[in-house]
């Protein structure tokens, strides 16, 4: 399937020098928002085959997101289960690469005591059978709610196999 002229696709693989490359899922993103890696390098604990190609099983990964002209960012924290996990409660259903996907956002207050600030989670997180395991995206940062928006938007055209 083509993916829409207006997202940018970015495909995520993670490496180990024991296990190998593995793909992780491809994602897409409005053009004015960059994505780069996070701060701490991949973790990947397992990887299978599946249709020929190597997944990773068990793992995490994370990721940087910022739009170019509007200086907001986000953290992207991706983690990857071998087994379905539970579903919150309150959780928000939606459809995403094919498969039912649970939304649930959260604050929390952040940083030093005489300094704190709300920082805003999105959590996104299904179960692909294809490739037998859960996926879960977690995004969270001081941006407004627009940016959320955009990409919750983008997240329709998530491909995870």
């Amino acid at each position: 399937m083509t993916p829409p002229r207006d997202l940018t696709i970015h495909d995520i693989s993670v490496s180990n020098l024991v296990l190998g490359e593995a793909r992780v899922l491809r994602l897409m993103f409005p053009p004015a928002w960059d994505f780069d890696r996070g701060i701490a390098p991949p973790d990947l604990h397992a990887r299978h085959l599946r249709q020929g190609v190597p997944w990773m099983a068990s793992g995490q990964t994370w990721y940087v997101l910022y739009h170019k002209t509007l200086g907001w960012a986000m953290e992207l924290h991706i983690r990857v289960f071998p087994a379905e996990q539970a579903i919150p409660p309150e959780a928000e259903t939606l459809t995403l690469a094919g498969h039912t996907a649970y939304l649930t956002r959260h604050t929390r207050r952040r940083g030093l005591p005489w300094k704190r600030h709300d920082v805003h989670f999105m959590t996104v997180s299904w179960y692909c059978p294809q490739t037998e395991r859960h996926l879960s995206l977690e995004f969270s940062g001081w941006c407004p709610e627009e940016g959320f928006a955009q990409i919750r938007a983008a997240l329709a055209h998530t491909r995870c196999h």
